[in-house]
C-alpha cells in the first residue's frame, strides 16, 4: 500500500493554476518518471506490433520461411506480454498518482483554511470552499491521471509517425500533417470547455453556499415561515447551474465527437491511400497490413490525447479555484514588541466606539441596537475590521495574531462544536484538571447536562451538539469560555436562551467567579438582560457605535431615560418568556 506524502513545510507553488499542478507532479517526481516510462514501453510496444506483423507477412507468408514466420510471430507474442506487463503498471501508477495528488490538495487547502481562521469568510464563502474540497480535488486528480496517458500517446504517436516515414515517405508525411491538425481542432474545441467549465464551477459554488445556508437555518427557517423564499432561490440558482452544465455538456459533446470522428477519419484516408500504394506495387503486402495497423492503433493515442487535454483543461479550471483559495491572505503576522507569551493585565481600547475595557474589570455593554453588538465584539477581538483598537496601547491589527487570540476571546452563540468528546470539546487543553472542569460547569450551571449524559463528559458529541437544546449548548459554550482563561474574554448573549432562573444563577456565578480571578483578566458581556446587568461593575451604554453613558446599572437607570426604556423592555420580554 502506498502512504500519501506529508505535506510538511515545504512552499507550496500557488502562483498559478500550471504551476500548481506541476508543483505536484514534482512531489512524485519518481513515481511520475516511472509512469511516463511505463506509459512509454505501453504504447510504443502496440506501435511495434504492426511493424512485426509485416515482417511475418513479408518474409514468412509471402516469402515462404516457416522460420521467419515462428520467429516474428514469437516477437508478436512477447510485445503483448510486453504491454500487458507496462499496462498493468502504468494504470496502477495513475491511480496512485491521482490519489496523491488529491491527498496533497487537501492537506494544502485544509492547512491555508486553518491559516486563514475566522477572515476565511471574508474571502472565500463556505459554498466555493465546499465545492472545492468534494469537487476539485477529485478533478485535479482525474487530471494528473490522464497526463501521463497523455505524454505517453505522444510518444506513441511520434514512433508510429517514423515507422510510417520508414515504409513510405508520402504516407508518413500525409500522416504528419493531419496528425498536427487534430491537434489544433483540439486546441479550438478546448478554448469553449475551458470557459464553460469555470463558468459551470463559479454557479455550482453559488449553489452548494445556498444548500450550506439552507440546512444551517431550516429550523430558524421553519419557525419564520421563510422556506418559501428560500426555495424559490434555492430552484433559480439550480436552473442557472442546470444551464451552466448544458453548456459544459454541449462543449464536451464537441470535442468527444472530433474525438471520434478524426482519428477515424485518419485511419480511413491512411488505409484507402495504402491500399492504392499496394495495387501500384509502391509498397509490398505487409506494409500495406503494417500500414493500415499503425493507422487503426493510431486511433488510441489519439483519442488518448484529446481525453487528456479534456481532463487537464478541467483540472486547470479547479487548480484555479484551489490556488485562489491559497492565494487568500492571511491575517497580518507582522512582529511586535508584545510577545505571545506577555500575558497579563490587558487594557483594551476602540477608540472608534469609545468603549474602553480596563484590567480586572466586568463590564457588561449595551447596545440600543442589538445587531451593532456583534460587529463590535468582533472588532475588538480581531474578527472583524479592526477599526481603531488598541491593546495596552499598541493597535491590534499590528499585533502576531497568536498575541491576539491568546490574550483575546470571543464566545459567540455561533460558535460550534466538532466531533470529540465533551470534555474536549469544552476543554481541549489537557492541563484542564478535573477540578477546574467541575467549576466550570458549575458556573455556566452545566453540571447537570454531564450528569445526565450515560458517560458523563467521556461521551462523543454528536452532530455538532443537535442533541442538546440551544440553552444546553449555551451553557457548553459559556463553560468552554471560561476554562480558556483568556486576559479578556467577550461573551456575546451568553444567557438569551435560557431560563430566568438559570439566567439569574449564571450571572450570580459569573460575578463571583470574577472575584475570584486575577486581577489581570477582564470580562465583557454584551447583554441587554437586567440580571446580568445587576452583576456587572460597569455598564456601558452603546448608542450609534458610539459610547454614550458609562457608570453602574442602578446610576444609568436613575440619569439615563433611553437606556432606562431600552432595559424596561427586555425586562417585560423576559417575563413573558
Amino acid at each position: 500500500m502506498r502512504r500519501i506524502p506529508e505535506l510538511g513545510a515545504q512552499a507550496i507553488d500557488h502562483r498559478s493554476a500550471a504551476r500548481y499542478l506541476l508543483w505536484l507532479v514534482s512531489r512524485q517526481k519518481a513515481s511520475t518518471a516511472w509512469g511516463m516510462v511505463t506509459s512509454a514501453v505501453w504504447n510504443a510496444s502496440q506501435a511495434f506490433i504492426p511493424v512485426a506483423l509485416g515482417q511475418a507477412l513479408d518474409l514468412g507468408i509471402t516469402g515462404r520461411d516457416s522460420g521467419a514466420l515462428i520467429y516474428w510471430s514469437g516477437v508478436i507474442l512477447l510485445l503483448g506480454v510486453v504491454r500487458a506487463a507496462a499496462g498493468i503498471a502504468f494504470y496502477r501508477q495513475t491511480v496512485i498518482s491521482r490519489t496523491v495528488s488529491a491527498g496533497l490538495t487537501v492537506q494544502a487547502v485544509t492547512r491555508h483554511v486553518t491559516k486563514l481562521g475566522g477572515s476565511l469568510s471574508r474571502g472565500q464563502d463556505v459554498g466555493n470552499l465546499t465545492a472545492t474540497v468534494t469537487s476539485d480535488v477529485t478533478t485535479i486528480g482525474n487530471g494528473l491521471l490522464h497526463a501521463g496517458r497523455f505524454l505517453g500517446s505522444i510518444v506513441a504517436v511520434i514512433v508510429v509517425t517514423i515507422f510510417m516515414l520508414t515504409i513510405s515517405v508520402p504516407l508518413g508525411l500525409m500522416v504528419l500533417v493531419m496528425v498536427p491538425a487534430l491537434l489544433v481542432l483540439s486546441g479550438l474545441l478546448l478554448r469553449p470547455l475551458h470557459r464553460n467549465q469555470d463558468e459551470y464551477r463559479s454557479q455550482q459554488g453559488r449553489l452548494s453556499a445556498r444548500a450550506v445556508d439552507i440546512a444551517a437555518g431550516l429550523r430558524v427557517l421553519r419557525g419564520v415561515g421563510g422556506e418559501k423564499q428560500f426555495s424559490t432561490a434555492f430552484h433559480t440558482d439550480s436552473a442557472q447551474l442546470r444551464v451552466a452544465d448544458t453548456k459544459v455538456a454541449q462543449a464536451e459533446a464537441n470535442l468527444d465527437g472530433a474525438r471520434v470522428l478524426m482519428p477515424g477519419l485518419i485511419a480511413a484516408i491512411a488505409t484507402y491511400t495504402a491500399a492504392r500504394f499496394a495495387l501500384d506495387q509502391q509498397v509490398t503486402v505487409g506494409q500495406m497490413v503494417s500500414f493500415y495497423a499503425f493507422a487503426v492503433f493510431l486511433t488510441l493515442p489519439l483519442n488518448d490525447i484529446m481525453e487528456g487535454a479534456k481532463q487537464v483543461t478541467r483540472a486547470l479550471v479547479s487548480a484555479s479555484r484551489v490556488t485562489a483559495l491559497l492565494n487568500t491572505e492571511a491575517p497580518d503576522r507582522a512582529r511586535s514588541t508584545v510577545a505571545a507569551e506577555n500575558k497579563g493585565a490587558a487594557h483594551l481600547v476602540d477608540r472608534t466606539s469609545g468603549l474602553e475595557v480596563p484590567p480586572s474589570t466586568l463590564l457588561a455593554v449595551v447596545c440600543a441596537d442589538s445587531s451593532t453588538a456583534d460587529p463590535l465584539a468582533r472588532r475588538l477581538a480581531r474578527f472583524g475590521d479592526s477599526g481603531d483598537v488598541t491593546l495596552d496601547g499598541e493597535p491590534l491589527a499590528s499585533l502576531p495574531l497568536a498575541v491576539v487570540r491568546s490574550r483575546v476571546l470571543l464566545a459567540r452563540n455561533s460558535d460550534r462544536f466538532f466531533g470529540g468528546t465533551i470534555q474536549h470539546e469544552i476543554a481541549p487543553s489537557e492541563t484542564t484538571t478535573p477540578e477546574e472542569l467541575a467549576a466550570a460547569l458549575e458556573v455556566s450551571c452545566a453540571a447537570d447536562i454531564i450528569d445526565s449524559l450515560p458517560n458523563g463528559s467521556d461521551t462523543q458529541m454528536r452532530g455538532r451538539g443537535r442533541t442538546f437544546s440551544g440553552g444546553e449548548l449555551q451553557r457548553l459554550r459559556l463553560a468552554r469560555a471560561i476554562l480558556a482563561d483568556a486576559d479578556v474574554t467577550l461573551l456575546v448573549e451568553p444567557t438569551n436562551a435560557v431560563d430566568a432562573y438559570t439566567e439569574h444563577t449564571i450571572a450570580t456565578n459569573l460575578a463571583r467567579h470574577h472575584e475570584a480571578l486575577p486581577d489581570s483578566r477582564s470580562m465583557v458581556v454584551f447583554t441587554v438582560s437586567p440580571l446580568l446587568l445587576q452583576q456587572a461593575g460597569l455598564v456601558a451604554y452603546v448608542v450609534d457605535g458610539r459610547v454614550t453613558a458609562t457608570g453602574s446599572h442602578k446610576e444609568l437607570l436613575a440619569t439615563h431615560a433611553e437606556y432606562r426604556d431600552l432595559v424596561r423592555r427586555n425586562d417585560a420580554l423576559e417575563a413573558g418568556r
